[in-house]
């Protein structure tokens, strides 16, 4: 191999390296945002359920004995 091969082979494989590590970093904040959205989500339906327990209870407390 002549040397400037061999230097655009070093290049190559440094980019492809730099390539990697930029594209890992962009998939992991993709996947952070990901699940931040899931645990939002998670935490507004367990607050609908914990409310509709809560009413479930006071309705069954307070009904009407007919």
């Amino acid at each position: 191999m002549t040397p400037n091969e061999i230097q655009l082979l070093a290049c190559g494989i440094a980019i492809g390296a730099q390539s990697m590590v930029a594209l890992n970093a962009y998939w992991a904040s993709r996947d952070a945002t990901r699940a931040a959205t899931a645990a939002r989500a998670a935490l507004k339906r367990s607050a609908g359920d914990h409310y509709l327990n809560s009413f479930r209870l006071y309705r069954l407390q307070h009904r009407s004995r007919v």
